[in-house]
């Protein structure tokens, strides 16, 4: 019998994770936006350390599926970089000094926000 209680845990994970793949295949035939900047952002990310190559897809850590428990701080994200660079609401999950992003007070301190731009802590729209 199936319940009204939110996902959690691995579910919840996988759910987000089928929410963005979702919305990478829409955005891919232009029914949603692109970020103005995601050249720039996943050049970013094909300079990282973080980046693994699976079957000739730039991929933030080891593809999700590959690696279920992770920090992303750490580890990666899992998600393709290009995907990930053209979504306007994602973010890196590390600074310039590969330390774990922090979202303050509307201001971003992740690679794409800090390294991209000459101001320091950007104002993130949500």
């Amino acid at each position: 019998m199936p319940t009204l209680a939110p996902a959690t845990g691995i579910t919840r994970y996988l759910l987000e994770a089928l929410g963005k793949f979702a919305t990478a295949r829409l955005r891919q035939v232009g029914a949603l936006r692109v970020h103005p900047r995601w050249e720039a952002r996943a050049a970013v990310c094909e300079r990282c350390p973080l980046r693994v190559v699976r079957c000739g897809t730039s991929y933030c850590g080891n593809p999700l599926l590959s690696q279920m428990d992770r920090d992303a701080a750490v580890d990666g994200c899992g998600c393709p970089c290009h995907d990930k660079a053209k979504d306007p609401a994602e973010h890196c999950p590390i600074t310039t000094r590969h330390q774990p992003s922090e979202h303050l007070n509307g201001s971003c301190s992740c690679k794409w926000c800090q390294g991209l731009s000459p101001h320091a802590y950007l104002k993130v729209e949500r």
